[in-house]
């Protein structure tokens, strides 16, 4: 069962409050409260009730689970950056359909919000508006990281992905990476992906490359691990 921190919800209220610019007044004038009342919710002390949650995200223009999020730690917080000039992402690869029960071309939307201090990433099934998992990116020049976790924290299944993507070499709008994750009996796995910032066609061409490479299981032979390279492809 969750449980709701009003402390950390006050404390979200307040920066996104102030990021935006805005006052306790201001914010008392959009819900038609006092700004003796918003302190109150500020400070943990008051309970804000779903339709002034809602009014008051609309107002900042953040997520309502912003409010409920405890901040994002990042070491080295030069890194929390979009490269993409985006805010999506396509992403391609060969994935097992649940209700087909066969394995196709499959088709994903990474949606990144670049927030003052971190950089989210929602992760969803193409045609799909459910989230699936949420994670956050860390990137240079050259390479993306982005680590994903159930969206729901009530779900029983533990699930927890990583993807790696190669800026620096894609070709005709396409990126080569790898997503790392589990099936539903928690096995992992590791796959090549394409990705692009446009919503292309999933070719047989693009699946063909997408297989392991004869290095690839080379690699595997010789280490006794598997190392996928996306790039020199």
């Amino acid at each position: 069962m969750s449980s709701f921190d009003s402390k950390l919800f006050g404390q979200n209220l307040k920066k996104y409050r102030k990021l935006k610019g805005l006052s306790q007044d201001n914010i008392a004038m959009i819900l038609g409260k006092t700004k003796a009342t918003i302190s109150k919710y500020e400070s943990g002390e008051l309970l804000m009730n779903a339709k002034d949650i809602s009014k008051v995200c609309d107002e900042l223009g953040i997520y309502i689970s912003d409010l409920f999020e405890q901040e994002y730690k990042n070491i080295n917080k030069e890194n929390n950056i979009n490269p993409f000039k985006s805010n999506k992402l396509y992403c391609y690869f060969y994935a097992y359909d649940y209700k087909t029960r066969e394995y196709q071309k499959g088709k994903y939307i990474l949606n990144i919000m670049q927030r003052p201090d971190f950089v989210r990433v929602d992760y969803y099934i193409h045609n799909d508006n459910k989230i699936y998992l949420r994670g956050y990116m860390n990137s240079n020049k050259s390479v993306c990281f982005i680590s994903l976790e159930n969206y729901e924290p009530n779900n029983a299944r533990l699930e927890h992905a990583l993807i790696e993507i190669n800026i620096l070499n894609g070709v005709n709008d396409l990126m080569l990476g790898v997503l790392i994750g589990t099936n539903a009996q928690c096995i992992p796995s590791i796959r090549k992906c394409y990705f692009s910032q446009k919503d292309v066609e999933f070719t047989d061409e693009m699946l063909e490359n997408l297989k392991p490479s004869a290095s690839d299981i080379q690699m595997l032979k010789e280490s006794n691990a598997l190392y996928l390279d996306i790039f020199n492809n």
